[in-house]
């Protein structure tokens, strides 16, 4: 029973209040100043034109970060190109500098052998020298010697003319008791001495 009092109230109470808003709807109805002054034309909040140009802004800024990220992405690529051609001709001088450096250790190589091989004709040349200069008084002593022998040789065919005229006319005379010398002695004898040119 209890329960059925409380429920009774509460709806008493739903009933008051409802009459009370009735009362005050027909109050506001017939408020003197809405009747006097009529509402307002719409106007809309000034924050919408604010919002509209923030929006117009956020797409231009979006237009020009677009336009500079994709700038952006070009140039990375391309440095990046660049980048990778330098490291590749990098890498190709590397290994050319390499190849000349193998290539003049070679040159040194070969560069000292030829020192080596040019003092070894150095001191062959020096020798050659001294030989020749041994040989040019072996010829300046066989030309002397040479000189003597065609004096000596010119000395002896005077003394076989000297002999030659002195038994000539002994051996001119035994012809003539020869079977066979009629003739005498035609023998013009030996040349006379002929001295060796002089130097």
């Amino acid at each position: 029973m209890p329960t059925c009092g409380a429920a009774r109230t509460a709806r008493q109470w739903n009933e008051t209040m409802d009459k009370i808003e009735s009362a005050a709807k027909g109050q506001m109805k017939n408020d003197y100043p809405k009747q006097v002054y009529p509402d307002p034309p719409y106007h809309p909040p000034e924050y919408l034109a604010y919002l509209e140009k923030a929006s117009q802004a956020l797409r231009s800024v979006r237009l020009v970060v677009y336009s500079g990220m994709a700038a952006f992405i070009l140039l990375a690529a391309y440095g990046f190109f660049m980048i990778f051609l330098l490291t590749s001709d990098a890498r190709t001088m590397s290994e050319s500098t390499r190849r000349m450096a193998t290539q003049m250790e070679l040159i040194s190589r070969d560069m000292g052998a030829m020192n080596a091989t040019m003092s070894d004709m150095r001191a062959n040349v020096g020798d050659m020298r001294e030989s020749l200069v041994q040989m040019n008084r072996h010829m300046t002593a066989i030309e002397a010697s040479t000189a003597h022998m065609t004096a000596t040789v010119a000395l002896i065919q005077h003394s076989a003319r000297n002999l030659d005229s002195s038994f000539g006319p002994a051996m001119g005379m035994m012809n003539n008791f020869m079977p066979f010398g009629a003739g005498g002695n035609s023998y013009p004898g030996a040349p006379p001495f002929a001295p060796p040119p002089g130097r």
